[in-house]
């Protein structure tokens, strides 16, 4: 029985170890694949967070940014931060600079932007800009201002105002509040944005379709509100008699309205009208400065030029001129409704 016994001891005893020594040895190959497991999900998340996602990039060129265009650049920026991987980049250059403009634009093509927007600065270096986005297949949209052609090869898109409504509209409006008879001014943006002879043949337009108007007084002020008041100041002292003021924007306008109130008139007795809606604009509207405005949605403009470019960038159809309306301003009601 004893040997017997021992027999099952030396039988048994080896066969215990070998199952206990298995499930060690189980027990150890789990713990190792789990523990190789949590590694290749940390190093995945390792990874991710060491490569950043590819952004879409978009090479913004324009004019050095002021009342209207400060507006627009800020619009372009607010609305790229609100879509998800796309980043803008600006470079700016004066009105009439079309060499600097074009060398931008080669510079962010070799930078390897996906997209350019561009706010020309000189009609003449729109065809260079265009001819190098077309050679390198890259998307272009123009932005409030651009070539007026009826049809573009490559993607191209153009997302613009119609000025000539904007002039129609503001001459409009002021020749009923003079009950179509008076003496007008013209005050012209600057030769190189296509708004300026848009919106001044639309005040012409209209001005000759009332026989008891006449145009007594022209002069450009390249939108600026101090070169306007100088003009203004002019014709008031060597005694050009005026009942209108046209002007192409509101920061004209509003230097007549500084000249105006210099000269020491009477601030309705000569109506004046800009073009833009801008908050200054506004505000000189509900004090009694202005007559008449007409809103530009700059908010508008930039998220459709922002839209354009990322659907030519997946290329997708898009409408080629995608026109952005205006709206006339002339009352209390109107001038807090789009201030808001």
């Amino acid at each position: 029985m004893i040997r017997t016994l021992r027999g099952w001891a030396i039988v048994r005893k080896p066969e215990a170890a070998r199952k206990t020594r298995r499930s060690r040895i189980g027990c150890v190959r789990a713990s190792i694949v789990a523990t190789i497991r949590r590694l290749a999900a940390c190093a995945v998340v390792l990874a991710g967070l060491a490569t950043p996602a590819l952004a879409t990039t978009i090479g913004v060129a324009m004019v050095q940014p002021t009342g209207f265009t400060q507006l627009l650049r800020d619009g372009i920026e607010s609305y790229a931060k609100s879509v998800p991987g796309v980043s803008v980049q600006f470079t700016y250059a004066p009105e009439g600079a079309g060499a600097t403009q074009v060398e931008q634009v080669r510079q962010f093509i070799a930078a390897k932007v996906d997209a350019l927007l561009i706010l020309p600065v000189d009609p003449q270096a729109n065809a260079t800009i265009t001819r190098l986005a077309q050679e390198t297949d890259i998307p272009l949209v123009y932005a409030n201002n651009g070539p007026r052609e009826d049809w573009f090869a490559g993607r191209i898109a153009f997302v613009l105002p119609n000025d000539l409504v904007a002039g129609r509209l503001q001459m409009r409006k002021l020749a009923q509040m003079l009950d179509g008879k008076g003496r007008i001014a013209i005050i012209a943006g600057h030769p190189s944005h296509s708004a300026t002879a848009l919106r001044t043949r639309g005040v012409k337009e209209v001005a000759a379709s009332f026989p008891g108007l006449s145009v007594v007084a022209e002069g450009a002020a390249d939108w600026d509100r101090k070169k306007a008041a100088a003009l203004v100041a002019g014709w008031l002292a060597t005694g050009i008699a005026l009942d209108a003021i046209v002007a192409n924007n509101d920061e004209m306008a509003i230097g007549a309205s500084d000249a105006v109130e210099a000269a020491g008139l009477p601030s309705d007795r000569i109506l004046i009208g800009g073009v833009d809606a801008t908050p200054d604009g506004l505000k000189a509207m509900q004090r009694k400065r202005m007559a008449v405005t007409v809103y530009q949605d700059a908010g508008l403009q930039a998220r459709r030029a922002i839209d354009d470019a990322l659907k030519l960038i997946r290329r997708e159809t898009v409408q080629q001129y995608d026109w952005v309306p205006f709206e006339l301003v002339t009352d209390r009601m109107s001038t807090t409704h789009f201030s808001k």
